[in-house]
């Protein structure tokens, strides 16, 4: 069996809980991300509130990612044809390339694939999405045509933008049911 799979297999993966919090945002801060508990309270309330489903990933005991599934999206190509967007996947850097990412992924396309046919998530262009890209055309996204936008409202050309995190490309992909 290959590493890979001996991995994935270790992978346990569950909703988030309010005592995930502050191992969530120590795991972050350790490696100078910026993710505050403030955003995961967030997320509990919105999960709560049936807005927003969240999973957790964990290997050994130790916390190594998460997803999230918002069913209604901010960004309004995916709101108008009632798209779910997946929305903020994390992986450890010291976790990705390992399965982790997938897991997570077949996860959150399996529960949008019991309210709708389609799934929508937006990536990031500069370097550190690199990773993410790859592995969203591989598993059948592609782009939903509507081009780049910046802090969810599409970019005119010629418009000056930051490339920071708030720069995406939207892509969509059909759901087996």
């Amino acid at each position: 069996m290959d590493k890979r799979k001996i991995i994935q297999e270790k992978i346990e993966i569950r909703k988030l809980l309010e005592n995930d919090i502050p191992l969530i945002v120590s795991a972050f801060a350790e490696i100078r991300w910026n993710k505050p508990a403030s955003q995961y309270k967030k997320y509990l309330k919105e999960q709560t509130d049936q807005e927003r489903q969240v999973w957790v990933a964990w290997m050994d005991s130790v916390f190594v990612g998460y997803v999230t599934l918002k069913w209604r999206s901010d960004y309004l190509p995916f709101q108008e044809k009632q798209i779910p967007e997946i929305n903020d996947l994390n992986v450890l850097p010291k976790y990705q390339q390992q399965g982790v990412g997938s897991k997570l992924m077949d996860l959150v396309e399996h529960e949008a694939a019991t309210k709708s046919q389609v799934v929508g998530i937006g990536v990031g262009l500069y370097t550190d999405y690199g990773h993410a890209q790859q592995m969203y055309v591989k598993r059948g996204y592609v782009p939903d045509g509507n081009g780049i936008t910046y802090k969810n409202k599409v970019i005119d050309w010629g418009e000056k933008i930051i490339a920071d995190d708030d720069l995406v490309l939207w892509f969509i992909k059909k759901l087996k049911i």
